[in-house]
C-alpha cells in the first residue's frame, strides 16, 4: 500500500510567534525613535523662537535709543510678549560700560505655559551706544 505524503507548505505555530514577536520589536524600537525625534524637533523650534524673541527685544531697545537720542537707563525690566502663538517672558538689565556713552544688556527668554515660566530657554547679550 503506498501511502501519499503531502508537502506541508504552511508555517508552522512556532514560526509565526517568532515572527510577530521580531515585527513587534522593530515596531517598537522604530515608534520609540519616531517619539524623541519629535521631541527634539519641539525643543529645537521652542529654542529658535526664544532666540528670536530676544533678538526683537535687543533690536527694540536699540531702536528705543535712536529715537530717544538718549543712552539707555540702567535698570531690570520684564516684560511679555507673544511669537509663534506662544507667550515668552523676556527679562533684561541694562548696565554700565566702561564708556559713559555705552551700555551692555542682558537679555534671558522663559516660555509661558499655563502660568509656569519655563527656561531661560535663550540669553544674549549686546551692546547699545548712544550715537
Amino acid at each position: 500500500m503506498a501511502f501519499n505524503r503531502r508537502k506541508n507548505t504552511g508555517f508552522t505555530l512556532i514560526e509565526v510567534l517568532i515572527a510577530i514577536l521580531v515585527f513587534a520589536t522593530a515596531g517598537t524600537l522604530i515608534t520609540s525613535r519616531v517619539g524623541d525625534t519629535s521631541m527634539q524637533l519641539f525643543s529645537l523650534e521652542r529654542k529658535t523662537i526664544a532666540h528670536w524673541v530676544a533678538e526683537n527685544h535687543l533690536a527694540k531697545q536699540y531702536l528705543s535709543g535712536r529715537i530717544n537720542d538718549a543712552p539707555l537707563k540702567k535698570e531690570k525690566n520684564r516684560v511679555r510678549a507673544t511669537m509663534g502663538g506662544r507667550e515668552w517672558r523676556i527679562n533684561s538689565e541694562v548696565s554700565d560700560t566702561s564708556h559713559p556713552w555705552l551700555r551692555r544688556i542682558d537679555i534671558e527668554v522663559f516660555e509661558i505655559e499655563e502660568g509656569i515660566e519655563i527656561g531661560p530657554l535663550d540669553s544674549i547679550s549686546g551692546y547699545i551706544g548712544r550715537y
